[in-house]
């Protein structure tokens, strides 16, 4: 019983949550709170990512909104190139896109960030975080300028009467994104690489002389 991933206590919880996300639209039909809850959606996938970096490696970033601005606006161009050939399916699967530009931008700028540690590595954030600032007003084909990119969700035929026009419909498409990656963030924790993240927190000198 002790050597299993996720014991049976876990999954009665896991599925209390998924539960309560599926009934909060019910219970609170107002398109203030339900787009309230899309936003709680967004920012627990957000948070959830800042604390594999501060609570489970111990580094501070003041740059991690860099990768959700990016995959942000990655996304919205995605959309935009489909125009009208897209459909319902294929608005489903554009975070995706999003995920993907968050992940080349965490290779490229984390390849010269993780490079230091500790107050180092936070002042280098610190620096990308404004170097991609800088840039939203220095290229506005990508970042839109002051006004931001705009676009509109609503494209192509109903699929099984989902348009994504009615805010429940993103509530839920919101919901099964934060539930699969909050399930696959705490996959992670229990991976080699997220007992390697714990102890560069706990002993990162001793992580070191191990060759990481």
């Amino acid at each position: 019983m002790s050597g299993r991933i996720v014991t049976r206590s876990q999954l009665l919880l896991w599925g209390g949550c998924l539960a309560l996300a599926l009934a909060l639209p019910l219970a609170f039909r107002s398109g203030f709170l339900v787009s309230l809850l899309c936003q709680i959606g967004i920012m627990v996938v957000f948070a959830l990512s800042y604390n594999m970096l501060l609570g489970q490696t111990g580094l501070l970033s003041f740059g991690h909104a860099v990768y959700y601005g990016l995959g942000a606006f990655a996304t919205m161009h995605a959309l935009n190139a489909l125009g009208k050939g897209a459909d319902p399916l294929t608005v489903a699967l554009l975070p995706l896109a999003g995920g993907l530009a968050g992940i080349a931008a965490g290779i490229v700028l984390g390849y010269v960030t993780t490079r230091k540690a500790g107050t180092t590595f936070a002042m280098i954030t610190l620096g990308i975080g404004e170097l991609v600032w800088s840039m939203s007003l220095m290229l506005p084909e990508f970042f839109g300028g002051e006004a931001g990119v705009t676009t509109n969700r609503v494209v192509g035929a109903p699929l099984a009467g989902i348009s994504y026009g009615p805010q429940i419909q993103v509530y839920y498409l919101i919901a099964a994104y934060c539930f699969v990656c909050t399930a696959a963030m705490y996959a992670l924790t229990l991976s080699p690489l997220g007992r390697i993240l714990n102890a560069v927190r706990d002993n990162p000198q001793r992580v070191e002389f191990i060759g990481y």
